[in-house]
């Protein structure tokens, strides 16, 4: 991509070349607002409505516009400028709104590490994006490590990491040198330090993080433009309503959350409940207790709360629209979910960097629980291109997606080999995910271009075999991944996880199973191993590496 055009930038960043910016924006797309300017049309509106509950403070917009302003003073005060990154460890609690806003209005850009990430991930992150602050969880939550003491010290390493911030019931538990959460916020606000800055919206407002499970995370830029963008849009179709309560059931930090939940509640003015405690029982009792009504949950959270022995003991008649994505969703559990709660169902193809497809809460449910909808905007460009990515592909056949539009990121952060791997020089990112766009426009997932098992030159997309085994009455949770073989190159694998009450299953029951559904023989299972719990990433989906990693470690054993 030809970038003798393109603005003064991030160094690392790839900006949106002048061209697109201005056709962006005269077609309406980009509105030239900052994350804080939403904040602040929603708190001009109402004042008064509820912003954020939770466990330790409610705040309502008039209160949240406030604090974050007087967060912004302070981070100001101690040096923290536009463009600087500041890396975010917190789990689902109000704070991380408060500072997620706060570094809106001085320009700094968050750093979403997720509770599951541990040291080594975040001395990554230092590194990589030379961040100057630091902001984790005190004694007011519990993260499963304590990541004040683990990282206290470690600033002597970086030396661009000067601010060190905790969130603590007692200041007195942060070491020297450490700043508390809520004695920023009760800052003075230094109306002269914010109006002077100017805070760019074409310029990175947050950086997102690849969800891969090898390797360290890339770091995937987002524009306050493409994001709002993008807020605005998911509220759209998913029909959030100002007196809805959103409620993010995964980290806050991941897009799943940050982007289609919160942002689409600040969009709208709608109340952002939050949980640290992502497990069944506290959801559905946060659904109870706050009247939860919006929330993107990923498919195994659903098989979850819809298996959990205790489901009927909690009130979620209050529930209007789930979201589920993250992995393919099985048809059943969008049937289930859909029956159980009368709720509209967005299955949802999304990625960090952008690309959002979606199906819409009144789509028919077969269309819901068989495909992924489209995209939540019409100025989104899509393409399924053969896998050699020179031609499109007809409608109904299998291709790789490529995106380009207002919605979507330009480039990873520092990393300008998978730059140049996976975007050409029009723009076009190509996302590695194998879709077919349906005669009816909606589009179906078939999996990731390096997870495709190809087994004696036929490829098996495993999602759809997932699909099936998933009907089956003994399988709460199944992920099919390739085991290698000699003479065939690859062969399906199935770990299962067995349902509530099953004991057992074979793989001659399964593969009898299948026979009866009329699976193809070439697709279905050769080996099953049955897991007591299938391993998770840390935000909560399936492993598919760690489970690939265990075929090919017993590929060899029982062999048939």
């Amino acid at each position: 991509m030809d970038r003798s055009d393109s603005p003064a930038s991030l160094d690392g960043y790839v900006p949106f070349p002048e061209d697109r910016i201005a056709a962006y924006r005269d077609a309406g797309h980009w509105r030239d607002r900052t994350f804080h300017d939403v904040l602040d049309e929603r708190s001009s509106e109402a004042p008064g409505s509820v912003a954020a509950v939770g466990p330790h403070r409610e705040l309502t917009y008039g209160d949240l516009a406030d604090r974050t302003r007087r967060l912004a003073t302070a981070l100001r005060s101690r040096g923290i400028e536009a463009g600087e990154r500041v890396v975010f460890h917190l789990p689902n609690a109000v704070e991380f709104l408060e500072a997620f806003f706060a570094c809106s209005r001085v320009g700094a850009i968050p750093v979403q590490a997720l509770p599951r990430h541990r040291e080594a991930e975040l001395r990554h992150l230092f590194e990589q994006f030379d961040a100057t602050a630091y902001v984790t969880a005190g004694d007011r939550y519990e993260m499963g490590v304590d990541f004040v003491e683990l990282i206290d010290g470690l600033e002597t390493e970086y030396p661009a990491l000067e601010t060190l911030i905790g969130v603590a019931d007692d200041p007195a538990t942060l070491p020297n040198g450490w700043h508390d959460f809520d004695a920023l916020c009760g800052a003075e606000v230094d109306e002269g330090a914010l109006d002077g800055i100017d805070v760019d919206p074409t310029q990175p407002g947050v950086m997102l993080l690849s969800g891969g499970t090898t390797g360290m995370p890339k770091g995937i830029p987002r524009t306050h433009n493409d994001y709002v963008f993008q807020w605005e849009h998911m509220a759209d179709v998913a029909g959030v309503e100002d007196d809805w309560v959103a409620f993010p059931s995964v980290p806050i930090g991941h897009n799943a959350s940050l982007n289609c939940v919160v942002g689409a509640a600040v969009w709208t003015g709608a109340t952002v409940a939050v949980e640290p405690t992502l497990k069944p029982e506290a959801l559905m009792d946060l659904v109870e207790r706050e009247g939860g009504t919006y929330s993107l949950l990923i498919p195994t959270q659903l098989v979850d709360v819809l298996d959990h022995p205790e489901r009927d003991d909690y009130d979620l008649s209050t529930l209007e629209v789930l979201v589920s994505g993250g992995q393919k969703v099985p048809p059943r559990v969008v049937r289930d979910a859909v029956e159980e709660w009368e709720v509209g169902f967005c299955n949802i193809f999304g990625m960090a960097e952008g690309p959002l497809v979606c199906t819409r809460p009144d789509d028919p449910v077969d269309v819901q629980a068989e495909t992924v909808g489209r995209p939540i905007a019409d100025a989104a460009e899509l393409r399924i291109v053969d896998l050699d990515r020179e031609e499109e592909v007809p409608r109904g056949s299998t291709g790789e997606l490529a995106v380009r539009g207002p919605g979507y990121f330009t480039g990873y952060f520092r990393n300008d080999e998978e730059n140049a791997e996976n975007f050409d020089d029009d723009g076009w990112f190509y996302t590695e995910d194998v879709l077919a766009r349906r005669d009816d426009g909606n589009y179906q997932v078939f999996g990731r271009i390096k997870n495709t098992i190809i087994r004696g030159g036929e490829n098996i997309y495993a999602p759809g075999v997932e699909d099936v085994v998933a009907e089956h009455p003994a399988v709460a949770n199944v992920a099919i991944v390739a085991m290698p073989d000699e003479r065939l190159g690859e062969r399906p694998c199935a770990f299962v996880e067995l349902a509530e009450g099953a004991t057992s299953l074979t793989l001659d029951e399964l593969s009898d199973f299948l026979e009866e559904k009329g699976l193809a023989v070439f697709k279905r299972p050769e080996r099953l191993e049955i897991m007591p719990e299938l391993p998770r990433t840390e935000v909560g989906k399936l492993d598919k590496k760690r489970l690939e990693e265990l075929a090919a470690t017993n590929a060899d054993e029982n062999p048939e």
